[in-house]
């Protein structure tokens, strides 16, 4: 019984001072390395084979912080230049975000909604194919914060090509 009771505090205190350890406000910068995911499974134009491949990707990123539960932030990226066999694909994007927090102590998860401005070039066996487009993006991710430093893992969905999935792990500083 003694032990719940002091759960139970614990708890209540640790959320009752989670506005104290919120992010700090105000305009902040990041870096983000990890891997894309990307579905294509045919082009109009060019004989393209079905295409389900992952590379290298990182984004560089800026946002400004208006409180401890909204920010905006915008992020150049590049989702690699993944192949198979003689298939390649080679997008990067720019993008805008409209991002929603939880803090929970040093912890803050967040949601991500918005749209990336893409392009793409893609080659198959000499051919040679260029799109782009505006489309819809999302994401998730956890930010363990330490003052104005923060380590954030996020996963996130781009409607671009015919699927794509960033998987990232970065840090965050804001001033």
């Amino acid at each position: 019984m003694m032990l719940r009771k002091t759960l139970t505090l614990s708890v209540l205190l640790a959320l009752a001072s989670a506005p104290a350890l919120a992010k700090d406000e105000g305009f902040y910068v990041g870096a983000s390395l990890g891997s894309a995911s990307i579905q294509q499974k045919g082009i109009d134009d060019i004989d393209f084979p079905e295409f389900d491949e992952s590379d290298f990707a990182w984004k560089l990123f800026v946002g400004y912080q208006f409180g401890p539960v909204f920010a905006v932030e915008g992020s150049y990226r590049d989702l690699g230049s993944p192949t198979a066999g003689a298939a390649k694909v080679d997008p990067y994007g720019l993008d805008v975000f409209a991002v929603a927090g939880i803090p929970l102590g040093p912890i803050r998860g967040f949601g991500k909604l918005g749209g990336i401005y893409w392009d793409s070039d893609t080659k198959f066996e000499g051919q040679k194919s260029s799109d782009d487009g505006f489309d819809l993006a999302a994401g998730v991710g956890l930010e363990f914060e330490l003052g104005s430093f923060a380590i954030r893992g996020e996963v996130e969905y781009l409607d671009i090509l015919d699927e794509t999935w960033m998987y990232t792990i970065g840090a965050t500083i804001t001033f």
